[in-house]
């Protein structure tokens, strides 16, 4: 199950992830063909998150916006921490859409969201503040 930690049922765990199973393929071709590896389901919620980067931290994130509606989001997220804090921009691609509205436009959505973070990733003093860090 989930990171282990799913407490719903079989059924409804499969009801809520089946739809990102059916574009597993497509995303996980985009991951490779990138170098980079998916992760799924994190924190026992239906999702996939591709990420890379360094000190600037590059994020697209497919997840589960609804659980009723089985609608979706896709959120990226450019990250860069310095001075004790976090700096960020991010941006829906799509936002609370059923995956049939958009599975024919996802290797483009997914190219598209990578180009855009590589735009941001270059030019980190243009994030914005997030949040301050907890000092160690």
């Amino acid at each position: 199950m989930a990171n282990g930690g799913w407490y719903g049922t079989k059924e409804k765990w499969k009801r809520l992830e089946g739809p990102l199973v059916e574009i597993d393929p497509v995303i996980d071709e985009f991951a490779q063909k990138i170098g980079v590896p998916v992760t799924k389901n994190f924190k026992d919620w239906p999702g996939r998150s591709i990420e890379w980067g360094g000190e600037t931290r590059c994020l697209i994130q497919i997840y589960l916006a609804n659980e009723k509606e089985l609608t979706w989001n896709i959120w990226i997220c450019c990250s860069h921490d310095r001075d004790g804090s976090r700096y960020w921009k991010r941006e829906f691609l799509i936002e609370n859409k059923p995956i049939e509205d958009f599975s024919d436009r996802l290797p483009d959505l997914l190219a598209e969201g990578r180009a855009r973070l590589i735009n941001w990733s270059r030019h980190p003093e243009n994030l914005e503040f997030a949040t301050k860090l907890r000092s160690a």
